[in-house]
């Protein structure tokens, strides 16, 4: 009886084992995907902003520029806490695509 007991608890920790881990790592993805998604939305709409007020008018809209004629603040990346490279740009030509260097 006592044999029995340890083998269906085990495979009960087992089971839900199996079932958390996987859930819990891919939300975690998710969640680290949408954070990247909402600062690279920020900066776009910054960039449209800039480029529609026509205070930018390259095919390249710089950070550096953002920072400058938008007042935005330092933008970084929310997983590695490291700022984005001032060189970093958005592709007017390309649909606004955010290019990071």
């Amino acid at each position: 009886m006592n044999k029995n007991k340890i083998i269906i608890y085990g495979t009960i920790l087992i089971v839900i084992l199996l079932i958390a881990i996987p859930s819990t790592l891919k939300t975690v993805q998710k969640h680290n995907h949408r954070l990247e998604m909402v600062t690279e939305k920020k900066i776009i709409e910054t960039a449209k902003d800039c480029y529609y007020n026509e205070s930018c008018v390259d095919s390249h809209i710089t950070l550096k520029e953002l920072y400058e004629k938008m007042h935005l603040e330092e933008m970084t990346n929310p997983l590695t806490k490291q700022v984005y490279n001032s060189d970093s740009y958005v592709d007017v030509d390309n649909n606004f695509n955010f290019v990071i260097r």
